[in-house]
């Protein structure tokens, strides 16, 4: 039972608070401890007061007496992480501010404190999940509106940021929902231990980033692999796994290099070869890109997708008779790979061999009927041969499946125009 002299001096020390007499507050809050110390209302108060006269160490050690008592009271952990940032305490800060809006994914103030933390340390692309996830709480804080300008000037949109600038003065903002969905995302830790303080491996950092990978959140995959290669060098899982995001984002040199690291270390992974020779094919390196896959198919034989892009690379090369042989073990293998068909359509079509070229076509349609561009090929081949009307039906197909599909539109324009003439 709360005792009469407990709740006095938690009522007096608010009404000091309340008028700024922080020091009355400590008194009251601190007498309130000592009457009933597992409260953790009254350690909280009393850490609040202690923050507010500047004796940061002192509020620390009473924030965490009240989260010992309450572990599930966000409040808690938002004011000590945000206490911790202001110490410059980054790694610990973010762990309670990350705990504050595990506990409650509505907390406006552990959002904006995460987003004004992970700012400072260069962290934009979270912090500016964090402040959306903030305007998606309350559409009109301004503060908020400001503070994501800042970022984003800061990432060289300049244009974005003014917008944001012109919305804090004008305090009207409209949140498109389904735009700020991915704040319900957790934002990645900045700290390198777990709660326990134990080190994260690099078999755990990895396996993070490969996570981010699935969901397209390329910027956090590849901090996450950063962190494993710096704790783990001669991880060859990491500079492959490195290697896959620089491809993804377009950096190809800086993806060989991962590879060829990744090779160093572990030079019998199929996988790796075959990952190389792609980002060789996306340079036109096509005899580089052959000779990755042949070595893939060296240390797997069953190795079909890199058997299939071989194809693709040696019918590049105007090397169509190799090509086609290739194609149709692919197709031996697998009957159902669509674009195996649709490939080995083309180098027949390159050998001016029309119905072999159509039935391929056909098939590669048949297993995969919502593909625009397999529609398209067979128009152009159609049309080609001077099949008019079918080659406007594929096209319209192409385009059915894909009304942006410039190439097929100009296609069937052109054979509209022809027949009305």
């Amino acid at each position: 039972m709360v005792s009469s002299e407990f709740t006095a001096r938690m009522t007096k020390g608010g009404l000091a608070f309340k008028n700024m007499d922080y020091h009355l507050a400590l008194e009251e809050y601190g007498k309130a401890v000592e009457i009933d110390p597992s409260d953790p209302d009254a350690w909280f108060n009393k850490a609040m007061a202690l923050q507010n006269l500047m004796r940061d160490e002192e509020a620390v050690e009473a924030y965490k007496k009240a989260i010992k008592i309450d572990k599930k009271n966000e409040r808690y952990w938002t004011n000590l992480g945000a206490l911790l940032a202001r110490m410059g305490e980054a790694k610990d800060a973010m762990r309670c501010l990350d705990r504050a809006t595990e506990l409650d994914k509505n907390c406006i103030e552990a959002w904006y404190n995460k987003g004004i933390l992970l700012a400072k340390y260069g962290r934009t692309n979270d912090a500016l999940i964090c402040f959306d996830a903030v305007l998606t709480l309350d559409p009109t804080d301004s503060e908020v509106m400001y503070n994501k300008g800042a970022v984003l000037e800061a990432m060289g949109k300049k244009k974005e940021a003014e917008e944001w600038y012109e919305k804090a003065l004008s305090q009207r903002v409209s949140v498109d929902e389904d735009s700020y969905r991915r704040y319900n995302v957790d934002v990645f830790s900045m700290f390198d231990t777990d709660e326990e303080g134990k080190v994260i491996s690099d078999v755990e950092w990895l396996d993070r980033g490969s996570k981010f990978m699935l969901d397209n959140d390329i910027d956090r995959a590849v901090f996450c692999f950063n962190k494993a290669i710096e704790l783990n060098p001669d991880n060859p899982e990491a500079w492959f796994a490195y290697g896959n995001s620089m491809h993804v984002i377009g950096k190809l040199e800086e993806a060989l290099e991962c590879y060829k690291k990744s090779l160093k270390l572990r030079p019998k992974k199929a996988e790796t070869w075959y990952n190389m020779g792609n980002v060789f094919m996306d340079m036109k390196k096509l005899h580089k890109a052959i000779e990755c896959y042949d070595k893939a198919l060296s240390l797997n034989d069953k190795k079909w997708d890199a058997l299939a892009n071989k194809g693709a690379a040696l019918k590049n090369l105007g090397r169509i008779d190799e090509s086609i042989q290739v194609y149709e073990k692919v197709i031996e293998h697998d009957p159902k790979n669509s674009m195996a068909w649709f490939n080995l359509g083309n180098a027949y079509d390159a050998k001016d061999k029309f119905r072999k070229a159509i039935n391929c076509f056909d098939k590669a349609i048949a297993l995969e009927p919502d593909n625009p561009e397999y529609y398209y090929n067979k128009g152009v081949v159609l049309y080609e041969r001077g099949r008019i009307i079918r080659a406007k039906e594929a096209f319209e197909k192409a385009l059915a499946l894909n009304p942006n599909f410039i190439e097929a539109a100009m296609a069937r324009d052109d054979i509209i125009k022809g027949l009305r003439r």
